[in-house]
């Protein structure tokens, strides 16, 4: 008898333990309105502190669905927002940190939300052979960003990482102005060419730049146009390989202008 009712002491303890279990990792898609907010809350920070960001972002924007203008929900949008971005997941990070700005745009966390949201598109850009829009996105968000935070102690990496974003774009236009020459469209590549040019006030890129022009410029026969261009080499890059190699080219298609 002892031992049937310790078997069934034993039992209850087992259902309440799995019941226990079970509601300590519960899933976010099985989050109701019925669920408390201190939980959903602490299920994200469970999943968050095991590095399961993704899941965590998951909880707190699951937070924010039921329990929207709780005393919780903009501490719960802050943590999706990073939760997101450890993860990787840039449009997720976006989509949290529109909700918690819409709501929550006087607070102090703004601004690392903003900032978060601002890198999330600087994330994205690879290299010179993929689309701009990520770049763009970067400039214009960081731009945004200093404008309304013009004192944040992240204004110098803001500033850099926005210049870094424009010789992306500078970049990746000229790898494009080089295929129209390759494919002997010079009047194309010309375009593509004064565009970077008017772009910004200074570029590594430049030097190279002016010596596609020069290029351009002669394939096109348009020796006045592409001699200025060497000028303006030599005044702004006298020490660059590229003002050298405009020189070589030059003298190769008209050797007595350059003697001149």
């Amino acid at each position: 008898m002892h031992r049937f009712s310790n078997t069934i002491i034993g039992f209850f303890f087992l259902i309440a333990f799995l019941q226990f279990s079970s509601c300590s990792q519960k899933l976010p898609e099985e989050i109701t309105g019925d669920t408390p907010v201190q939980e959903i809350l602490e299920l994200g920070d469970k999943a968050f502190s095991k590095g399961y960001y993704n899941r965590a972002g998951e909880y707190y924007l699951e937070l924010s669905q039921f329990h929207p203008y709780s005393e919780l929900e903009s501490k719960a949008l802050f943590k999706a927002v990073e939760a997101f971005y450890r993860a990787g997941k840039y449009e997720k990070t976006r989509l949290a940190a529109n909700k918690f700005l819409l709501n929550y745009s006087k607070t102090s966390d703004a601004e690392p939300v903003f900032y978060t949201k601002a890198w999330s598109y600087c994330e994205e850009i690879l290299n010179v052979d993929r689309d701009q829009s990520a770049a763009k996105n970067c400039i214009r968000s960081l731009k945004r960003f200093l404008l309304l935070y013009p004192s944040s102690k992240n204004k110098k990496s803001a500033k850099i990482q926005i210049t870094k974003s424009q010789e992306f774009l500078v970049g990746q236009e000229l790898t494009i102005a080089k295929y129209y020459l390759e494919k002997k469209n010079p009047s194309a590549a010309i375009r593509r060419l004064k565009d970077i040019q008017g772009t910004l006030k200074s570029s590594k890129f430049f030097p190279e730049t002016s010596y596609r022009l020069v290029e351009a410029y002669l394939m096109m026969g348009l020796m006045d146009d592409a001699f200025s261009e060497l000028k303006r080499m030599e005044k702004e890059f006298p020490d660059s390989s590229w003002t050298l190699e405009g020189s070589k080219l030059i003298t190769k298609f008209r050797p007595t202008k350059i003697a001149d």
